[in-house]
């Protein structure tokens, strides 16, 4: 399968390909965030710690709407990056945003663990972003285009998206403010 891959899927389609799968994983988040919340509250709560509880309550607030917010400011810069990636050979924005996301799916993984139920995204994290990460590593490094070394150094630029996330939750509630 890895040969038919190697073949079919050119650098640059696999660069371009990032954006898109990050949307297929925050559709799932956009798409069930309030449901979840409502399932899952009562279940979630008493095993939050409480240096996190005040992120969990505004989370449960959190309305499709909202949340779609940061998850559009970071499409931007993943297009961004992707651009710069597959288009100027600038990679090092672009590495650091997949390292962050593939280590965002372990964070799925330990909350499902954690909380014992399934959490919010867990499953494209699975489904979709684990195997893209897989094999957009995989094929950097293959192809000699990066080392992991440059891979490694590359995590600090990733860091933006954390920014942003942040950023983009805070002032979520005033573009979209309660009724």
């Amino acid at each position: 399968m890895l040969e038919w891959m190697n073949a079919n899927i050119s650098l640059t389609t696999l660069i371009w390909l990032f954006p898109i799968t990050f949307l297929l994983h925050d559709f799932e988040e956009i798409i069930f965030v309030e449901s979840w919340f409502k399932k899952n509250f009562s279940k979630v709560e008493p095993k939050v710690p409480n240096r996190m509880k005040t992120l969990f309550y505004d989370l449960s607030k959190t309305t499709a709407a909202r949340f779609s917010i940061p998850v559009f400011m970071q499409f931007i810069l993943y297009i961004i990056a992707s651009y710069l990636a597959a288009e100027k050979d600038m990679y090092h924005l672009f590495l650091g945003l997949n390292v962050i996301i593939f280590l965002h799916v372990f964070s799925h993984v330990g909350q499902t663990i954690f909380f014992g139920t399934y959490a919010l995204g867990v499953g494209s994290a699975l489904l979709v972003t684990l195997p893209y990460s897989l094999y957009l590593f995989y094929r950097f490094l293959a192809e000699n285009i990066v080392g992991m070394m440059d891979i490694m150094m590359s995590l600090p630029f990733g860091i933006i998206t954390v920014l942003i996330v942040w950023f983009g939750h805070e002032i979520s509630p005033k573009i979209l403010p309660d009724k």
